[in-house]
C-alpha cells in the first residue's frame, strides 16, 4: 500500500500514512516503532482515511491535505484546530495557499523557509515569509531533482538532516539533500531512516540543552561548522558526545556556518565565542533561510552574538541572542551589501507597517523580511518557550521579542530607537 502522506514531527518521530493506518519511526534510531496504527484513534479529529499530503509548518502547527481541502493541526493540543471542524467547512487549498494548485501529490517543509509541493511532473517552491509560491514556478521535476521519479510522487519525508525520502507506490528513493543526488529506488517494505537527532525539526527556542547539543554535533559531523579545538573541543559522534557538555557555551572557529561567514562588525572576526548551543542551532538555520534561494548570501554581519552590554544574566552575555546587522553576497552575478541601518532603518517612513518597498528595493525587502520571519519561527516571538502562541507576530504588530527598525513599541519609543541598525533575536528569557 502506498505512503500517501509523510510527516516529520517536532516530537522526534516520523509518521507515514497509508489507508486508514500509519507507521511511526524514531528519529534517533531510524527504526520503525509501530505499524498499522489506526489514524482515527490517535490523531484527534482527523478523518479515518490517510491524507493526500501533510507537512509540519512550524510554530506548533501542521497541515493535512485532502483532495482540494486542508485542515490545520495543533501540535500542543494534539488535535485539529476547532475552526477547521464541522459545522465549519474545510477551507480550499486554492487560493488560500498563494499559488499552489488546488490539488497536489506531495508537500514537504525543507527547513529553510521553503516548502516544496509536487503535482504530476511539476513542482512548486513556496516561500514561508511571503506566504506564496516563488516567481518562476512551477518547474519540471526532471532536470531539477536528480534521481527522483519524473512524475507521480506520493509524498516526501524530510527530517532536517542529510537525507530526504521520496515515496511512490511500493518504493522509496533516499535523496541526499547536501549533494543533491539520489540512490536507486528500493522496496518500501525495507525502509529504515538514517538516524538524526530528536530535535532536528524542533524550533531552536523549544530545544532542550541536550537536544541542542545533539543537533550541533550532527552539524559538526557533517561539516556544517566547527568548534575551536583548543577552547571548546568537540568529541563526537553526535549520539555519543563526550565534550563539550550541554551547558557549555561554545566557540565556533572559524566563524562560518553552512558556508556563510558570520562577521562581528564591532569586534574580532576570527571566531564566535560564548554561544549557547541552542543559538548555534539557530545560527545554522538562519544561514539556511537566508540562502534558500537567489540571491547567494556569503556573509551575515552582526553587532554581537555572545556578548553585549548589561548584566551577566542578559541574553546577549549568555550567548542566546543575535543582533543581525546585514548581509553580503551576489544577486544574479552582481555583488551586493545590504545593511539594516542603511537599507531599512534610514529609509523614510511611508505610512506602512514595513517601510521596505518590494518594488523600489526588492532585494532588501526579501532579505530582511526573511530574517524577521525566521526570528519569529525559531527564536522567541510573542512569548518565551511555551508562551509563544499562534499566530506569529507580523511586522506591524505591537511588542514581541524580534525587535527591528519598524518595531511597534508598547509604550512607544522604548526599543524601536535603539534597533534602527539591527534586528534582535533571542532564545530564552531576556534576563536569566
Amino acid at each position: 500500500m502506498p505512503v500517501t502522506a509523510a510527516l516529520a514531527f517536532p516530537n522526534g518521530k516520523a509518521y507515514l500514512f497509508q489507508g486508514t493506518t500509519y507507521s511511526r519511526f524514531d528519529f534517533r534510531t531510524g527504526a520503525v516503532e509501530a505499524t498499522g496504527v489506526a489514524i482515527a484513534a490517535n490523531w484527534a479529529n482527523l478523518p479515518a482515511n490517510a491524507p493526500d499530503a501533510a507537512l509540519h509548518w512550524g510554530f506548533g502547527k501542521s497541515y493535512f491535505f485532502y483532495a482540494d481541502e486542508y485542515v490545520r493541526y495543533d501540535v500542543r493540543a494534539d488535535a485539529v484546530d476547532p475552526e477547521y471542524l464541522p459545522p465549519n467547512p474545510r477551507p480550499k487549498t486554492a487560493p488560500a495557499w498563494g499559488g499552489l494548485p488546488a490539488r497536489f501529490d506531495a508537500i514537504v517543509n525543507w527547513g529553510n523557509g521553503k516548502l516544496y509541493a509536487f503535482a504530476g511532473p511539476l513542482y512548486f517552491r513556496y516561500d514561508i515569509p511571503s506566504e506564496r509560491v516563488d516567481a518562476g514556478y512551477p518547474l519540471p521535476i526532471v532536470g531539477n531533482w536528480a534521481g527522483v521519479w519524473a512524475t507521480g510522487i506520493d509524498d516526501v519525508l524530510y527530517q532536517g538532516g542529510q537525507f530526504a525520502y521520496f515515496f511512490k507506490a511500493d518504493e522509496f528513493v533516499r535523496y541526499d539533500v547536501y549533494a543533491e543526488t539520489a540512490d536507486p529506488p528500493r522496496p518500501l517494505a525495507g525502509l529504515t531512516l538514517d538516524p538524526v537527532p530528536s530535535g532536528m525539526v524542533t524550533a531552536a527556542r523549544d530545544l532542550t540543552l541536550d537536544q541542542a547539543r545533539e543537533v550541533m554535533g550532527y552539524l559538526i559531523d557533517h561539516g556544517k561548522l566547527a568548534l575551536s579545538p583548543t577552547r571548546t573541543p568537540y568529541h563526537g559522534p553526535w549520539n555519543a558526545i563526550a565534550t563539550p557538555a550541554a551547558t557549555t557555551h561554545v566557540v565556533i572557529e572559524p566563524p562560518a556556518i553552512d558556508g556563510v561567514t558570520f562577521e562581528n562588525v564591532l569586534g574580532p572576526a576570527t571566531l564566535i565565542d560564548n554561544v549557547d548551543q541552542r543559538m548555534v542551532v539557530a545560527l545554522y538555520r538562519f544561514a539556511r533561510w537566508m540562502n534558500a534561494s537567489e540571491p547567494t548570501v556569503t556573509k551575515v554581519t552582526h553587532l554581537g552574538i555572545g556578548h553585549g552590554v548589561g548584566p551577566p544574566n542578559d541574553c546577549h552575555n549568555q550567548g542566546r541572542a543575535l543582533d543581525f546587522a546585514g548581509v553580503v553576497g551576489t544577486s544574479l552575478g552582481v555583488a551586493f551589501s545590504k545593511r539594516v541601518l542603511a537599507d531599512w532603518g534610514n529609509r523614510p517612513a511611508n505610512g506602512t507597517p514595513l517601510r521596505l518597498d518590494p518594488v523600489a528595493d526588492p532585494l532588501s525587502h526579501r532579505l530582511f523580511l526573511t530574517a524577521f520571519r525566521f526570528g519569529t519561527f525559531e527564536c522567541e516571538c510573542n512569548g518565551i518557550g511555551a508562551g509563544n502562541a499562534w499566530p506569529a507576530k507580523n511586522v506591524g504588530d505591537s511588542g514581541g521579542f524580534v525587535v527591528h527598525p519598524d518595531y511597534v513599541d508598547v509604550p512607544p519609543d522604548v526599543l524601536k530607537p535603539a534597533h534602527q541598525n539591527h534586528v534582535h533575536m533571542q532564545v530564552g528569557v531576556t534576563r536569566a
